[in-house]
């Protein structure tokens, strides 16, 4: 596998996750976490702990075998919902060249 394609420290936007709610959270990338399997997922993936930037701001967590729906700051959160708005080095410079216009849901529940 690949190694990971961020830093920790480093800025980035969620993107194409399932929940709605969790698309387009700003956020610091804390700690990686290793490669793991992650629900919906048919490969493993990298994942990372994650800050939610702004105070008021959560993740949402489904845990579909115990139904039940939680919320938090700090949370988990796949490499590939994961888009880059600051420099490898985690300088602050948001580039929003790459950034799709059209955001897909995907089969994962974050």
């Amino acid at each position: 596998m690949r190694e990971p394609k961020f830093n920790q420290g480093e800025i980035a936007m969620t993107i194409k996750t399932r929940f709605r709610e969790n698309r387009g959270k700003i956020v610091r990338l804390h700690e990686y976490l290793g490669v793991h399997d992650w629900p919906g997922i048919c490969v493993t993936v990298h994942v990372w702990l994650v800050e939610c930037l702004c105070p008021e701001t959560k993740l949402y967590y489904h845990y579909p075998y115990h139904r039940d729906l939680k919320t938090a700051h700090f949370g988990q959160m796949p490499e590939c919902f994961l888009q880059r708005i600051s420099t490898p080095s985690g300088q602050g410079v948001l580039d929003l060249q790459g950034v799709e216009n059209r955001i897909f849901d995907s089969d994962v529940s974050v």
